[in-house]
């Protein structure tokens, strides 16, 4: 498949308190593929989106590496890229409907007015699972329930026919029932448009369900990229191990309960010398409180950031 988007080295700070908020953040993304972010809040899963999308925060500024679409040869375009966010509710004007909404974006990427924008607005509602189309376009999205929220959300991101859609923690305001639905969604649309996906969550269920290689992060570093089932199977940072057994078995005949990770993850202008995870580490000795680990290889695909990885 052909490159979509390619990151290197990317560093995100706040410009003159030499606070990086990213920090040599590297991956790439293929046409079709679904890349998943996984970490915990404050890792910089969100950010890494918001420097892809070119909406960083005012005050920050991208202060190294690079991001670029395509095989990166001088006239690759820009894909379109959309995103969802994970607050549905608070992300859509509360003073327009659903209608309105709708038939803006219609017109900014595909010049849709008049009636061919509410058909079309109507057929996306249609197509994300709303029901009775033609009457909630009058509606407000105080009128809507979380979970439809979301799902216009993803009509309005639809609406842009992306080649790449950013999903920041899609699922979290919503029930579990909801949830299993818009992932449901998800996969339907990147089977039937054929768009590339980029999902932020924390919860590796998520990740393992949707995406096909997964990247977890910490502190504004990336500190394992691997292929979804050798993360889920078998992890090599000893954080990506902890992740894991944060979650709850639905096995049966595993009494286990889930394993909480110790401490917290630190502030960002207050990190330890040498590996960041190292406060909270087990497996902590040495070379590990002098210099951070660089990312290399340890299987085919599957790189790591760590002095003293797990061992399968």
């Amino acid at each position: 498949m052909p490159r979509l988007l390619t990151v290197q080295d990317l560093v995100v700070e706040v410009p003159g308190r030499n606070i990086k908020i990213l920090n040599g953040v590297s991956f790439s993304l293929d046409a079709g593929q679904t890349l998943g972010l996984v970490g915990e809040s404050g890792c910089g899963k969100s950010m890494t989106c918001y420097a892809i999308g070119n909406m960083l925060p005012r005050g920050l500024g991208q202060a190294g590496g690079s991001i670029s679409f395509g095989s990166g040869e001088s006239g690759s375009e820009r894909p379109t890229i959309a995103m969802i966010f994970q607050d549905p509710t608070s992300s859509l004007n509360p003073v327009h409907t659903i209608g309105y909404y709708l038939e803006t974006a219609l017109y900014r990427h595909q010049r849709l007015r008049g009636n061919d924008a509410r058909l079309e607005a109507m057929r996306l509602l249609e197509r994300v699972g709303i029901d009775n189309a033609k009457s909630r376009l009058g509606a407000y999205p105080h009128q809507f329930s979380g979970g439809m929220n979301q799902r216009v959300m993803i009509a309005h991101a639809l609406a842009a026919k992306p080649q790449l859609l950013i999903a920041d923690e899609p699922t979290t305001a919503l029930d579990v029932t909801m949830q299993a639905q818009i992932l449901y969604l998800l996969e339907e649309l990147k089977a039937e448009t054929g768009m590339a996906l980029m999902i932020v969550s924390h919860d590796l269920g998520v990740i393992a369900r949707l995406a096909d290689k997964a990247a977890v992060m910490y502190c504004g570093k990336i500190v394992e990229t691997a292929p979804v089932e050798q993360i889920i199977q078998n992890p090599s940072h000893p954080y990506a191990r902890a992740l894991i057994n944060c979650m709850p078995s639905i096995d049966p005949a595993d009494h286990q309960p889930p394993v909480p990770i110790p401490g917290s993850v630190p502030l960002l202008d207050d990190l330890p010398q040498g590996c960041y995870y190292n406060p909270r580490c087990p497996r902590a000795a040495g070379e590990c409180f002098k210099r951070f680990p660089p990312l290399a290889p340890v299987a085919q695909a599957h790189n790591v950031a760590c002095y003293h990885p797990v061992a399968a």
